[in-house]
C-alpha cells in the first residue's frame, strides 16, 4: 500500500499553517497563507503534490471534507434571525454579484477576441466566461469573516448571505445559459424546472 498521502498531508498541513502565520504577521487573513501554500505544492509552480492517481483522490476527499467542515462550523455559529434581517441587504449585494462579473467578463471577452455578438455561437461563448466569473467561494468568505471577527453580526451575515445567495443564482444563470446551447430545450421547461 502506498502512504504518499500521509506525506502530501504532512506538507499540506505544515505550509498552509507557516504561510497562514506568515500572511497574519503582515496583516493579512491567514486563508490567503492556505491559497499560496497551494499554489506552490500544486502543478502551477513546484508540482510536488498532485491530483492524479488514488492519491489525488484521497486529497480531492479530504478538500471537500474540508470545506463540508467548514461550512457545517459557519452554519452552527450564524444566527438565523440576523441572516433574516439581512436578507434584502444580501440578496442586493449578490444581485450585483452576479450582474456586474456576468456582463464585464462577457464585454471583455468579447472584445479581447473580437467576437461577433450577432453570431449565437460566439455570443454564447461569450457569455459562458462572463458566467464562470459569477462563482464565489463561501468557504474562503467564511474563513475570512472568522479569522476578522466579523462573521457575525450585520456585515458578516449580509457578506454571507450574499455569498450562498451569489452561488445560487450563478447556477440558475449557468443552467439557462447552458440550456440556450440546444435549440431542443424549451427556455420555458427550463424556468418551470428552476422554479
Amino acid at each position: 500500500m502506498d502512504y504518499t498521502f500521509l506525506l502530501w498531508l504532512a506538507v499540506i498541513l505544515f505550509s498552509t499553517k507557516f504561510l497562514g502565520l506568515v500572511c497574519r504577521r503582515v496583516g493579512l487573513p491567514e486563508v490567503v497563507g492556505a491559497l499560496i501554500a497551494g499554489i506552490l505544492l500544486g502543478p502551477s509552480c513546484l508540482n510536488f503534490i498532485t491530483t492524479e492517481g488514488s492519491n489525488g483522490t484521497f486529497l480531492e476527499f479530504t478538500a471537500e471534507l474540508g470545506v463540508v467542515l467548514l461550512m457545517f462550523d459557519a452554519g452552527i455559529t450564524t444566527e438565523m434571525e440576523e441572516m433574516k434581517k439581512n436578507l434584502v441587504g444580501s440578496f442586493v449585494v449578490a444581485l450585483i454579484g452576479v450582474i456586474v462579473p456576468l456582463f464585464i467578463g462577457m464585454i471583455t471577452f468579447a472584445t479581447y477576441f473580437h467576437m461577433d455578438m450577432s453570431d449565437h455561437t460566439q455570443m454564447l461563448e461569450s457569455l459562458f466566461v462572463g458566467v464562470i466569473l459569477t462563482a464565489t467561494s463561501v468557504s474562503i468568505t467564511v474563513q475570512t469573516l472568522r479569522e476578522m471577527g466579523k462573521l457575525s453580526g450585520k456585515v458578516g451575515t449580509t457578506i454571507l448571505g450574499a455569498a450562498v445567495i451569489d452561488d445560487i443564482l450563478g447556477l440558475v444563470v449557468l443552467t439557462i445559459v447552458s440550456s440556450m446551447k440546444d435549440s431542443s430545450v424549451s427556455m420555458g421547461v427550463v424556468f418551470a424546472k428552476i422554479l
